[in-house]
């Protein structure tokens, strides 16, 4: 469907109409979870090109699944009925599980991925690291794979902050998505989920080495978003009082990077996106608007909550129950009076002291420990099996 410019509001309503798209019944989780290729020996880390490149374990397997997808003529995903592999920007292999009512639905899905993978990793000598910085090497050191859109994302980042570079080669993370009934219910979740994301960076904090140096602070990938890009990055600045066209509104008012163009990439740079669309707008269009952004909840037909390192995947299955059971009865977590301000100090507050920092009034411990027992309570006895009560040496 294209949005015609008829009231001047045709990018707006395009934004609004493809999140009000994504309103469900349905109360499902999904777990995105993103793995470092390395030498099981030297621990290295592998490439995307090369004869034994991550290009060439994707080859490995990609007779197994329905879809396989190329940039410039190079394979970078395959996708199944169950979930999808894509690479980030230096050859992070990323699982993207498709959503679940069950956590255990999750472990067997990410369990068949392992085993499909298995051989062909055993094949090169191989292994899949979970961690939210690479340890062992500097960032600069990373290839990027052949992608324009990455390409021109490196481009921007060298100017528009300090750590665009660290982020793109040599962090990895594990991103939990919720679904939404209505825009009161979005609104909602989408404020507790930012009220709760300082907490959820800190408890899976495992970040530990940064450029080769023993990382001595926490949440080390918080500091790194801060640092890539202030405009598209952080905190959305309608996060307390979200609706769909304020969220329209945020993304409209800022650059685009780059756009897409009879299907390939073209780039925008500092341009605005509300300048660069003149007369219409179509569905896909908005949708790669709106992944163009990267704050720490983010907004899509889905509420995305993205500020979790990479972990092994027990840790990342607990960390998707405690955000499923936080989420079948968010209003608890719904603070009075919290504004953005406040979660950015509360950002700041726990990179400096952890869990015995004092954020929305209340020693942040407590607070977790709160919405651990919040989980319990809503989840199945089946899904509470997962939950594993993490960050004890944080305090």
């Amino acid at each position: 469907m294209k949005y015609i410019n008829s009231d001047g509001d045709f990018m707006i309503n395009a934004i609004e109409e493809y999140i009000k798209n994504g309103e469900t019944s349905e109360n499902r989780i999904g777990i995105e979870l993103e793995h470092f290729v390395v030498d099981g020996k030297t621990g290295e880390n592998i490439p995307y090109s090369g004869d034994k490149g991550v290009e060439s374990l994707l080859l490995k397997i990609a007779d197994g699944f329905d879809r396989k997808i190329y940039s410039e003529g190079f394979l970078i995903g395959l996708s199944n009925s169950e979930y999808s592999l894509t690479l980030e920007p230096a050859a992070q292999l990323e699982i993207s599980i498709r959503p679940v009512e069950k956590i255990s639905e999750a472990k067997r899905i990410y369990e068949d991925f392992l085993n499909t993978i298995r051989p062909a990793l055993d094949g090169f000598g191989y292994e899949l690291v979970t961690e939210g910085y690479r340890h062992n090497c500097r960032a600069e050191e990373l290839e990027l794979i052949p992608k324009n859109r990455y390409r021109f994302m490196d481009r921007y980042f060298e100017h528009s902050g300090t750590c665009g570079k660290n982020m793109m080669r040599a962090t990895a993370s594990t991103q939990i998505s919720i679904d939404y009934a209505n825009e009161a219910d979005c609104a909602l979740k989408f404020r507790v989920a930012n009220i709760l994301s300082p907490i959820f960076a800190l408890v899976c904090d495992n970040s530990h080495v940064f450029e080769n140096e023993p990382y001595k602070g926490r949440m080390l990938r918080t500091h790194i978003w801060n640092n890539v890009d202030g405009e598209r990055c952080g905190i959305v600045p309608c996060a307390a009082e979200l609706t769909y066209k304020k969220y329209a509104e945020y993304i409209l008012n800022r650059s685009a990077i780059l756009i897409m163009k009879d299907k390939a990439p073209v780039y925008t740079g500092s341009e605005k996106i509300k300048d660069i669309y003149k007369s219409e707008m179509t569905q896909d269009e908005a949708e790669h608007l709106l992944s163009m952004f990267f704050p720490d909840v983010r907004l899509k037909k889905y509420i995305e909550i993205r500020p979790a390192d990479s972990m092994p995947i027990n840790d990342a299955l607990s960390y998707a129950a405690l955000v499923k059971g936080i989420f079948k009865n968010p209003s608890v977590f719904d603070f009075d009076g919290v504004t953005v301000k406040d979660i950015e100090n509360a950002k700041t507050a726990l990179m400096q002291k952890g869990f015995d920092a004092e954020i929305y009034g209340r020693r942040a411990y407590d607070i977790y420990e709160d919405m651990l027992n919040e989980a319990r309570r809503n989840l199945s006895a089946e899904d509470a099996e997962y939950l594993i009560k993490r960050g004890e040496s944080n305090v």
